[in-house]
């Protein structure tokens, strides 16, 4: 092989601070002529192209040569996650793999394919070859694809500076900042970096490759010093388009004989390159085209174990979430611009993936390792109490910080290897009657609709869609039922009149918008809504519940506590911005009556309270709120509940959304008191069974009929009088204006032969 061709002195040694700002400009004003002439040439382009060129490059930013430097040549640094408490949770795994090699331990005959195949003026030109340019900026304006042409010292750039965003204004930082690192940099230096950063496609174990060192080892089994001339000629054609061009699929093993044709023939272009340009002879290129190198593959290997849970992936997805606008918005771009087109979120998704992968960032998550730990135990151990013949009963359960919004732990599901759904934080489902609290009956004592003690309609009636409504098990009440047990007992007639009459006195969305449940107008404004018809996920219900428990204030919920940078720097802390949903009044009526969800023998979720006596008798002592929620045909079981410190939620369903037994009902509190146990196990102050739930000194009460809802007192219809009779009962609302007067219609909802109806058996 001949000898590479010298190497193109530096021009100057790398001045002090003090001479580059001389440099900048000066290079700069040649940039801006040099560009501006450019766009005088494209005469169909008129001003528009000149001028935003000149705009563009005034505004760049010069990088000092430190800050060049390590861009240039910085290769991947692991990044990792934390429990809260600084214990390790992993490593935040690369798409791919790449080792650092020196200079001196890559062949010339690497270099010289590469230069040959990819930048023959390498040597000679000053970071950019201005025809290229010119050829690149006109089909950028006018709306083509800008690649091909560029050099090296581009290509390094593009990597190690910028992104592959094909806009006008990045292909002018491209241009600026590789005049600008050919002007700091040796040659050498320039083509070491790119060769151990660029991607050079797959290796034997699927695994994505980047840098010389990986290709050798991972296509050829051997260092890069040690890869004969027809090797050294396929790595050399592989950056162009390296998932085109390496022999092996994402499982490893090698592409068939058709597909294996691309990137052997760019192994042979490659050679002819380097016998153009005088670097091989002829015989030396024939006898290395005709080489079989079919041969030289490695053979398929198995990947290395990767660790995969539910909780590496969600810490992994909230921390690319997190950073996500810092990348964005350097670039111009909006949260509403991400939000609003699919393809640029999944492009920068995808970047910031990358990145956090390579770039040494510590992750510190809000997870409690020893709770985490046990609540998994639970799920493993018990899981199999849920099943009823029919398949994997899958579960999800998240516990949260009231004051916070922190979450304190998850479980994704029975077991990550069977499903990858993480049905904790991700997965969506109808709510069932967990929503009755949040939509309809929290925001009617809120506006002041309703006290605990309002009767509301139990009579059954039709959806405007003529459907009937019935309770659970399709029968009806045929009388009227105070909010308090409507709420208790979870009747669906009730509430659904309920939330007709409040949608014409408020604007329901508002509160849900607050919460943050991921609901739309649309779906908040069904007559049906109280009865689960949108579908949120365990983490965003745990975090609606856990703003009644807060006193009415929402914190959304969160998984990462801070980030930092490999150099230490904080990039991002979690700064809470509480928000009042509900009145403080409000949330301590709701808590005040949800309590008797549990511990009232007619609660529908007192099956939990009998539960945990079994699982922890120090377990009831606590200040328990909650609500149940069954959905239509038995597809979801959910059981809510908070302390005045800590909400725990947990789901049960199928997957493929069928229908449940009973039995798995029963199990499923049962299974929740057992999480509720573990947790108090794993640490005994976590769950707040100190604590109690007080009403506000703001809450205004009121002794009302427990037949009416109402003050006592006489009633005249048509001729005829009633008398308001039943007990006393200590009825509360957020101000005196909901104790209504004795009424013929006292309650919401109802025909006039309902209160008829109930009127003769009142007065029997």
């Amino acid at each position: 092989m001949a000898v590479q061709k010298p190497e193109r002195p530096k021009q100057m040694k790398r001045k002090k601070r003090s001479l580059l700002d001389k440099t900048y400009v000066t290079i700069h004003r040649l940039l801006t002529i040099l560009l501006a002439l450019i766009g005088l040439v494209i005469v169909f382009a008129g001003g528009a192209l000149t001028g935003y060129i000149v705009k563009d490059v005034q505004s760049l930013k010069v990088p000092s040569v430190s800050t060049m430097d390590k861009a240039i040549k910085q290769t991947a640094q692991i990044s990792t996650m934390t429990y809260a408490n600084g214990q390790s949770i992993g490593t935040v795994q690369s798409d791919v793999i790449r080792t650092n090699v020196q200079s001196k331990q890559i062949p010339k005959v690497i270099k010289t394919a590469l230069i040959d195949t990819e930048d023959p003026n390498f040597y000679r030109h000053h970071g950019i070859v201005p025809k290229s340019i010119l050829r690149a900026l006109i089909t950028q304006f006018i709306g083509q694809d800008t690649s091909g042409g560029s050099t090296l010292t581009q290509q390094l750039v593009k990597q190690q500076f910028l992104n592959n965003e094909p806009t006008l204004k990045r292909k002018i930082k491209e241009i600026f900042l590789a005049i600008r690192v050919d002007k700091y940099f040796s040659k050498n230096e320039i083509l070491t970096a790119y060769l151990n950063v660029s991607p050079f496609g797959r290796n034997n174990k699927g695994e994505n490759i980047a840098g010389i060192g990986q290709a050798a080892k991972g296509i050829f089994g051997v260092a890069p010093n040690q890869l004969s001339l027809p090797q050294a000629a396929f790595i050399a054609g592989l950056p162009q388009s390296p998932m085109v061009y390496t022999p092996y699929t994402a499982t490893g093993s090698l592409k068939d004989s058709k597909d294996l044709q691309a990137g052997l023939k760019r192994k042979n272009e490659v050679l002819e390159n380097m016998y153009r340009h005088g670097d091989l002879t002829y015989k030396q290129m024939q006898a290395a085209q005709q080489y079989d190198l079919t041969k030289d593959f490695l053979p398929q290997s198995e990947k290395k174990s990767q660790q995969a849970n539910y909780l590496y992936f969600a810490i992994r997805d909230q921390a690319v979430k997190t950073l996500m606008p810092s990348y964005y918005e350097a670039a111009g771009y909006t949260e509403e611009d991400i939000q609003s087109s699919e393809k640029l979120y999944q492009y920068y998704y995808n970047m910031v993936e990358s990145h956090l992968a390579s770039s040494g960032y510590k992750i510190k998550s809000t997870i409690d390792p020893k709770i985490y730990q046990a609540m998994q135990e639970v799920a493993r151990t018990d899981g199999d109490s849920l099943d009823d013949g029919h398949g994997t009963v899958q579960v999800g359960d998240v516990l949260i910080e009231n004051e916070t919004g922190r979450v304190l732990s998850f479980v994704g599901g029975r077991d990550f290897n069977q499903s990858q759904n993480n049905h904790a934080l991700q997965t969506k489902r109808s709510p069932a009657s967990t929503m009755k609290p949040l939509i309809a009956y929290a925001p009617a004592i809120d506006i002041g609709m309703v006290n605990t003690e309002t009767m509301l309609d139990d009579y059954s009636f039709n959806y405007s869609s003529g459907q009937k409504v019935t309770n659970y098990g399709g029968v009806s009440g045929n009388k009227f039922e105070s909010f308090h047990d409507a709420l208790i007992h979870s009747d669906n007639i009730p509430v659904l009149n309920l939330y007709r009459q409040l949608l014409k006195k408020t604007d329901v969305y508002d509160y849900i918008k607050k919460l943050n449940l991921g609901l739309s107008e649309k779906q908040v404004n069904y007559e049906s809504s109280p009865l689960g018809t949108g579908e949120v996920t365990v983490m965003a219900q745990a975090g609606a519940y856990a703003a009644l428990a807060n006193n009415g204030l929402f914190n959304q919920p969160y998984l990462i506590e801070s980030i930092t940078d490999s150099s230490g720097k904080t990039v991002y802390e979690h700064d809470g911005n509480a928000v009042q949903v509900y009145s403080e009044v409000t949330a301590s009526i709701m808590n005040k009556v949800m309590h008797d969800v549990i511990y009232d023998k007619k609660g529908t979720g007192y099956p939990v309270y009998q539960a945990m006596k079994e699982v922890d008798k120090k377990l009831v002592d606590g200040d328990w709120v909650g609500k149940t929620g069954t959905s239509e045909d038995n597809t979801d079981y959910w059981f809510t509940a908070s302390t005045p410190a800590v909400t725990l939620s947990s789901w049960v369903g199928y997957d493929n959304n069928d229908e449940m037994s009973k039995k798995t009902r029963d199990a499923s509190m049962v299974y929740w008191a057992k999480l509720a146990g573990a947790i108090h196990q794993a640490d005994s102050s976590v769950l707040g069974l100190d604590q109690k739930f007080e009403l506000s000194d703001e809450v205004a009460s009121e002794k009302v009929s427990n037949q009416t809802g109402t003050k006592f007192g006489s009633v005249n219809y048509e001729g005829k009088t009633y008398e308001v009779g039943g007990k006393k009962v200590t009825a509360y609302a957020i101000d005196n204006e909901a104790f209504k007067e004795a009424s013929f219609r006292f309650g919401i909802g109802g025909t006039t032969e309902n209160y008829l109806d109930s009127w003769n058996k009142f007065n029997k």
